[in-house]
């Protein structure tokens, strides 16, 4: 028998992490009224944002599905409008506090809507920097 059974692999003693690595800075939203998103013309309060994407909280449990597409969303950010952006619903878990909390990541984001969108989170993400706070009053 000269070739080896793939039955017997050698396995690595290197564990391999099992705690997913975040791509983005993830900025906490305190002051929900400086960043909404419209979906399906409801309007949800930003619980954060990152350049990936948001997560909002919802006590309507037929709201979102895991895994659905989001078509024509729009981003408020203060005095700023995103429009026609897309999103997946890549998350939904439920709150202590019986609220259901989605995690929304953009999809085919358009160049200019990713620059406008990288634009403001660096404006906010520095705010928070320079003033070593973990909360965006306004935006």
């Amino acid at each position: 028998m000269k070739n080896e059974s793939i039955e017997f692999q050698f396995i690595s003693d290197e564990k391999e992490s099992a705690v997913p690595v975040r791509q983005y800075f993830r900025i906490p939203i305190s002051d929900k009224e400086s960043v909404q998103v419209l979906i399906k013309e409801k309007k949800h309060f930003v619980s954060d944002i990152s350049q990936g994407g948001i997560s909002i909280s919802s006590d309507d449990p037929s709201d979102l599905e895991s895994g659905e597409i989001l078509a024509d969303c729009e981003l408020i950010l203060g005095k700023s409008r995103l429009s026609g952006l897309a999103g997946r619903v890549v998350r939904r878990t439920s709150s202590g506090s019986g609220l259901l909390q989605y995690g929304i990541q953009w999809i085919d984001l358009q160049t200019e809507q990713r620059q406008i969108l990288d634009e403001i989170i660096l404006k906010m993400k520095t705010r928070i920097l320079e003033n070593n706070d973990r909360n965006v009053n306004k935006i």
